[in-house]
C-alpha cells in the first residue's frame, strides 16, 4: 500500500514515517508535503492509496486540499492527523469521505490501527472492483457473442416473427434503420490480419453504429445501423464514402485491391437479410469484374445473389427434414436454369450448387460423393430427375445425422442437465457440452424433444422439488437452493405455475395421502 504524508511540521512527518517504516513492512511512504497545494500535486503525481494529512497548514488547508482532490476524481483515502478536536472539522471531514480522524500528539498505536483499518477497507474495495471488472468483461464478451450469433442467424437462417421478438429482447440496442456491407479481401489466408485492420478503421471512422460478422472465404460482413434516438444519416452517401476511403487506405497500406459490396438501407429487422445478400452479391460481382471497388449490386449481380439465397433455402429445408419443400425448391431451380440458359450451362450451375452442399455436409461430418455427373444429362427432364435423386440421397444422409445428434449429442446434453440441474445452468454452457452453437443447439433441442431448453431445465428442477417436498422435511428455502434457484419467492412462483399449487400446498396435499 502506498502512503503520502502532508503536514507543515517536519518533525511530525519524520515521526509518522518512522512509525510506518518500523511497524508496517507492506506500507511504503511514497511522498511528503508541507501544505495543501503540495498535497494536490502529490495526489496527482504519485497516486497514493492513503494520505495522512493535517488540517491547519499555511495557504490551502487540509480540508480544502481534500475537497480539491475529490473534485479531480482521484481515488485515494484520507486519514486526518490534527490537533483540532472540533465537531465542525469532523463533520466536514465526514462529508469528504475521510476514513479516520486521529488527534495529535499522535500515538503510535492509533496511527498504526487507523492505517490497518483503512488498508483492510482498500483491500475489500479492490476485490469488489476486480469482481465488477470481471463481471463487466464477461457481460461484454457475452454481448459480443450474442451480437455475432444474431448476425450469423440473420444471414443464414429463415427466422420466424416469434424468433425476431426474442432477439429484440436479447440485443442491447433497437434498430430503426440499417444496411450491410461485405468486404472481399484479396487473400483469405490473411483473414485475421485483415479483420483486425478493419476493426481499427471502424473504431476510428465508422459513420454509424456497427456490428462485425464472422470472416468466411475471405469475406467480412459489417452491419451499420441506427437506433430510433440517433440523428438521421444520409445512409447511401455516408456508407459509400466510408467504403471508398477504406479501399484507398487498404491499397495504400497493403498494395492490394479490396472490394466492398453495399446493400440497401432497410427499416425492419426482417429485411436485413435482403440487404446482406445484396451486399454479398455486389462484393462477388465487383471482385470478379475488377472494374470498380465499391458499389451497390447491379441487376446481373442480384441474380447471383438470389441464387445464393435459394441454395441456402434448399440446404436448410434438407437439414430440417422438410424434404417436400426441398424438392419443390430444387424443381423450381432446375426449371429456371433450363429455361434461361443452354443445357450444358444449366448442368454446370446445378453441379456448383451440389458441390456447395457437399462442403456444408462435410462441415457436419457427413461424407458425400455424387454418383451421377450432371454433365451427362441429355435433356432438362433428365437433369431434373438426376438433381432430385441426389437430393433424396442427401436427405437420407441428413436424416441419419439428425438421429445421431438426437440420440448422441442431444442425449448427452439432457444427461448433463439431469446431473447438474442444481447449478446455474446456461444455454451457452450446455450447448458447449454438445459441441454446437447456442442458437443451433436451442433449435435442434426443441425439434427433437418438443420442449425448449429453459422449459426442460425448469421441469427437471420442479420434479426434483416435488420429490423433496414429498419425502423430506427440508424447508422450502433449503429445497429452493438445492434445485438451483437463488430466490425462494421466485421458486414458489415457478412451482405454482407448473403445478397449480404453492410448494406448501403441494407438501400438505401429498403428505396427507
Amino acid at each position: 500500500m502506498k502512503v503520502a504524508i502532508v503536514d507543515d511540521e517536519a518533525l511530525e512527518r519524520r515521526a509518522l514515517c518512522k512509525m510506518i517504516n518500523d511497524h508496517l513492512p507492506d506500507v511504503e511512504v511514497v511522498a511528503e508535503g508541507a501544505n495543501g497545494r503540495e498535497a494536490i500535486d502529490i495526489a496527482k503525481q504519485y497516486c497514493p492509496d492513503v494520505m495522512l494529512i493535517d488540517i491547519k497548514m499555511p495557504g490551502l488547508d487540509g480540508l480544502q486540499a481534500i475537497e480539491a482532490i475529490r473534485r479531480e476524481g482521484l481515488d485515494l483515502e484520507f486519514i486526518i492527523v490534527s490537533a483540532f478536536d472540533l465537531f465542525d472539522y469532523a463533520k466536514q471531514a465526514m462529508r469528504f469521505g475521510v476514513k479516520e480522524y486521529v488527534l495529535k500528539p499522535s500515538r503510535k498505536e492509533e496511527i498504526l490501527s487507523a492505517l490497518e483499518r483503512v488498508s483492510q477497507e482498500i483491500a475489500v474495495k479492490r476485490q469488489h472492483e476486480e469482481r465488477n471488472r470481471q463481471l463487466h468483461e464477461q457481460i461484454r464478451r457475452l454481448q459480443t457473442f450474442v451480437e455475432n450469433e444474431w448476425l450469423s442467424v440473420l444471414m443464414t437462417e429463415d427466422v420466424s416473427a416469434e424468433e425476431w421478438e426474442r432477439w429484440k429482447e436479447l440485443l442491447p440496442f433497437s434498430l430503426a434503420v440499417g444496411m450491410f456491407i461485405v468486404l472481399q479481401f484479396p487473400d483469405p489466408a490473411k483473414s485475421d490480419e485483415w479483420k483486425s485492420w478493419v476493426s481499427e478503421q471502424l473504431e476510428e471512422q465508422a459513420p454509424a453504429r456497427y456490428l462485425i460478422g464472422r470472416m468466411a472465404s475471405g469475406r467480412l460482413p459489417v452491419l451499420f445501423f441506427q437506433s430510433p434516438d440517433d440523428a438521421e444519416l444520409a445512409w447511401k452517401s455516408a456508407v459509400q464514402g466510408f467504403a471508398l476511403d477504406l479501399t484507398r487506405r487498404f491499397s495504400s497500406r497493403y498494395g492490394a485491391a479490396l472490394y466492398i459490396g453495399l446493400g440497401s438501407p432497410v427499416s425492419r429487422l426482417d429485411q436485413l437479410r435482403l440487404s446482406y445478400y445484396e451486399a454479398l452479391s455486389a462484393a462477388r460481382y465487383y471482385a470478379e469484374q475488377q472494374k470498380a471497388q465499391v458499389g451497390f449490386p447491379p441487376a446481373e449481380a442480384m441474380r447471383v445473389g438470389r441464387a445464393a439465397e435459394r441454395d441456402q433455402q434448399l440446404f436448410e429445408a434438407l437439414r430440417l427434414g422438410d424434404i417436400e419443400q426441398a424438392r419443390f425448391v430444387c424443381r423450381t431451380y432446375i426449371d429456371e436454369l433450363t429455361s434461361s440458359c443452354p443445357l450444358p450451362s444449366a448442368a454446370r450451375k446445378a453441379e456448383e450448387t451440389f458441390i456447395w452442399m457437399g462442403r456444408l455436409l462435410a462441415e457436419l461430418g457427413i461424407r458425400y460423393g455424387r454418383i451421377v455427373s450432371f454433365a451427362s444429362c441429355r435433356s432438362a427432364a433428365q437433369l431434373k430427375r438426376a438433381a432430385l435423386d441426389e437430393l433424396d440421397r442427401i436427405a437420407a444422409d441428413l436424416e441419419v445425422w439428425r438421429q445421431q445428434h438426437a440420440h448422441g449429442k442431444l442425449g448427452k446434453a439432457k444427461e448433463y442437465i439431469d446431473r447438474r440441474y442444481a447449478e446455474p445452468l446456461t444455454l451457452e454452457e450446455v450447448a458447449e457440452q454438445a459441441g454446437m452453437s447456442p442458437y443451433y443447439f436451442s433449435k435442434l433441442f426443441k425439434e427433437q424433444f418438443g420442449i425448449t431448453f429453459i422449459d426442460y431445465v425448469t421441469n427437471v428442477r420442479i420434479e426434483r422439488a416435488k420429490g423433496a417436498l414429498a419425502r423430506t422435511d427440508l424447508s422450502l428455502k433449503e429445497i429452493c437452493f438445492s434445485i438451483g434457484y437463488n430466490d425462494p419467492n421466485y421458486f414458489s412462483r415457478v412451482f405454482k405455475k407448473q403445478t397449480g399449487l404453492s410448494p406448501s400446498e403441494y407438501r400438505k396435499k401429498v403428505q396427507a395421502r
